[in-house]
């Protein structure tokens, strides 16, 4: 065997070894993730003992929307209302503390927004504005006024756009004070051409979501990549029913409703009109938050002139799940305050 040859099959063989080598890793580290994520299932029990059941007294309301859809709202307790609006991809469901910890004292109003729970969109899409709009319809049919209105992620933007887009005499009588709960004004960043690219890539990748819907694909992968990518939304103390809670509502969206809502997302900024929002707001933010990071919090309260910031120490995304009492205490406490 001449000299060539010998090295070429010594690196034959090196590359041979160096791929084996890397699939054991892969099936070593896969077998691994696959072992974390089938320990950490939450069986229906443990689920319910961590009072992730919805109370059975819930009063179901739907309210019909000028383009055809039909929104569903849950309710529950009597006093001061509290409007809850969740994240995008969850439902009201993910209020179920809350539903149980404030309705002694409170009108707990859960809103499912449109595409989401069992809320129908109509025959404009989505986007925060039409989702502003849709709470409005529920105030105006469920007679709602001086409420506190409590918004988490894409929830709190919902917040926000409402408060901007009703009229001042309006806003004075529905709205006393705001939650804005793990959220921001907009924009996700300050880089030259953000916004740009925002609305560029955001269509973009609402097609490529609607197109895969078409060949049943789903918004999220199946199995263990789905959770880990929902065990990012958490804190390090989570436990894992939480984690799957919130994944049974991810499961539940359709595709469809990311697609229609990523494009008003991605290009969402109302921080040049925030300095109009003349109301108390409460702003909470998890200090792990690596969704939408505590610096967001920050620069969101500063712009507010009558705003309160709370970080809530080795807290993810899910504050109203991850610290549920400290949560439902500080908006009982602000709306005691605001009412």
């Amino acid at each position: 065997m001449s000299s060539r040859e010998s090295k070429s099959s010594r690196r034959g063989r090196a590359l041979a070894l160096g791929a084996g080598a890397t699939a054991v890793a892969g099936a070593v580290g896969w077998a691994l993730q696959h072992r974390a994520v089938t320990r950490s299932a939450a069986t229906a029990q443990e689920m319910t003992l961590e009072g992730l059941a919805l109370p059975d007294d819930l009063r179901h309301h739907f309210v019909d929307t000028e383009d055809g859809g039909r929104i569903h709202v849950v309710e529950r307790g009597q006093g001061p209302p509290l409007v809850l609006l969740h994240g995008i991809m969850l439902s009201s469901a993910l209020w179920v503390h809350q539903l149980r910890d404030l309705a002694d004292h409170h009108r707990v109003i859960a809103v499912d927004l449109r595409g989401h729970g069992q809320s129908l969109p109509g025959s404009t899409g989505s986007g925060i504005p039409i989702l502003a709009a849709d709470v409005r319809a529920v105030f105006e049919a469920l007679g709602v006024h001086d409420a506190v209105v409590v918004g988490h992620s894409m929830g709190g933007m919902v917040a926000l756009q409402l408060a901007l887009d009703l009229p001042v005499a309006e806003r004075n009588r529905r709205l006393a004070g705001i939650v804005l709960s793990s959220t921001t004004s907009g924009p996700f960043a300050t880089l030259p051409g953000w916004t740009g690219m925002a609305r560029v890539t955001g269509p973009v990748t609402s097609r490529v979501l609607l197109i895969g819907e078409r060949f049943g694909a789903r918004a999220l992968p199946s199995g263990d990549l789905r959770w880990w990518l929902v065990r990012l939304g958490f804190g390090a103390d989570a436990p894992a029913a939480q984690v799957r809670f919130v994944e049974a509502m991810h499961r539940a969206t359709p595709s469809r409703t990311l697609a229609d809502l990523i494009p008003s997302v991605a290009t969402f900024d109302l921080s040049w009109r925030l300095g109009t929002i003349d109301l108390p707001v409460l702003v909470v933010v998890g200090s792990h938050d690596k969704l939408t990071a505590p610096r967001l919090a920050r620069r969101l309260a500063d712009a507010l002139p009558e705003a309160q910031l709370v970080e809530l120490p080795r807290c993810g995304h899910m504050p109203m799940l991850e610290r549920r009492h400290e949560f439902s205490r500080l908006v009982d406490e602000f709306t005691a305050k605001v009412s």
